[in-house]
């Protein structure tokens, strides 16, 4: 699996949090790219993943140095994910948005971005995130 260096931004902290964690972890530790624990397909994964990500303004964030994951990295990920135990990832501070379940929903595969995938997220499971 796949190791990440990144930066976790906080508003209220003056200086980003150094982090290196397993790709799975990392992607708990995104917002939103892991929305209500559903798990996004990989070309909507992919978008985010080559972003690098950003600071938020004054909510939290996270900044790597961009990249893209292939087909079998992507199985393996989801494998990963749907293999943590969250509580301990949770309670650890591994990773800051950890849902009580995660899944893969094969009905929501079809939106180009990640905007209209959280979105469609958000309309079938609700708007509101369920954390450890």
């Amino acid at each position: 699996m796949r190791t990440v260096k990144y930066e976790r931004i906080e508003f209220h902290l003056d200086e980003p949090e150094q982090r290196t964690a397993q790709l799975a972890e990392f992607a708990l530790d995104v917002p939103y790219l892991i929305y209500q624990g559903a798990i996004p397909p990989r070309h909507i994964l992919n978008e985010v993943l080559t972003s690098g990500g950003g600071d938020a303004g004054m909510s939290p964030g996270a900044v790597w140095e961009p990249f893209s994951i292939d087909e079998g990295e992507y199985t393996a990920l989801v494998a990963e994910l749907l293999a943590l135990d969250l509580h301990d990832v949770s309670a650890n501070g591994r990773a800051r948005f950890v849902p009580k379940t995660l899944f893969v929903d094969s009905e929501v595969t079809e939106f180009r971005t990640h905007l209209e995938w959280v979105g469609q997220i958000a309309v079938k499971y609700g708007s509101r995130p369920q954390t450890v």
